[in-house]
């Protein structure tokens, strides 16, 4: 009786072990087919809101067609391009109207504005006869800030001619660009002219007669008979580091309205 009870206990055993052991495997199977599931952050950092008001506000004093780019611009999160493009009055990379004018929209208009420029060493005439507005189209800019190498051309292009050669300059560059928005400037002020105060008023008349944004910059320079106006050129009579931070004040006063 003892013995049969003893087979019992061992049977009944065995069977629990074999039991529980298929239920292990089982469970284990269940577990190795359920798919892993890892939690990921999904939220992206969205890109902040462009303030148009304010930069439209900075802007308030351009002409309508670029300030209407300009908004173009801001919408499409792509940036509004201004040239200067003059002769070698509008100075060098290292020293002239680029320097001051890009650190002061830089500050201002953030990414949003950029300046760059091209120096011109010849004549109108040169310019149109070479066609050298291809440099121009080629930086594609929204804006240009055109002082038409009137120094170049004093006693060389007659005036007539220099303004016939800057509207051929304005209109196959806007045949090119349509969207582009041309504002005119004289070159510096110098010393004791004679026929060069006359070029810059056939320009400024011309700028009148087109409808044509026309920035005034000798207003701030001492007038062409006053001797002081010699300590803002160097001896070439292109502006100096006095006289290229004088013009580049005037122009910074322009493009940001405060």
């Amino acid at each position: 009786m003892k013995t049969l009870i003893v087979t019992v206990l061992a049977l009944i055993l065995a069977a629990v072990l074999v039991f529980g052991n298929i239920h292990w495997n089982s469970r284990s199977s269940e577990r190795a087919s359920t798919p892993t599931i890892t939690k990921s952050d999904t939220n992206t950092e969205a890109e902040p809101e462009i303030d148009k008001e304010y930069y439209l506000e900075l802007a308030a004093n351009w002409p309508e067609e670029a300030k209407e780019q300009l908004e173009n611009k801001l919408n499409s999160n792509k940036t509004f391009k201004i040239v200067l493009l003059g002769s070698n009055s509008i100075g060098s990379d290292s020293l002239g109207l680029q320097n001051y004018l890009k650190e002061a929209l830089s500050e201002k208009y953030e990414k949003h504005v950029e300046l760059e420029s091209i120096v011109y060493e010849n004549t109108t005439a040169d310019y149109v006869l070479n066609n050298e507005k291809e440099k121009l189209v080629d930086l594609k800019p929204d804006m240009v800030i055109f002082e038409p190498f009137l120094l170049n051309d004093n006693n060389v292009v007659a005036i007539p001619d220099t303004i016939s050669n800057i509207s051929s300059i304005m209109e196959e560059t806007a045949a090119a660009l349509p969207d582009v928005t041309f504002i005119l400037q004289p070159p510096n002020q110098i010393y004791d002219a004679n026929l060069y105060p006359m070029q810059v008023a056939a320009l400024q008349e011309y700028a009148k007669d087109q409808n044509l944004t026309y920035l005034n910059h000798w207003e701030v320079w001492p007038a062409g008979n006053d001797v002081t106006v010699n300590d803002y050129l160097n001896a070439d009579a292109r502006p100096n580091e006095s006289g290229f931070k004088l013009w580049s004040d005037y122009l910074s006063d322009y493009l940001i309205s405060e």
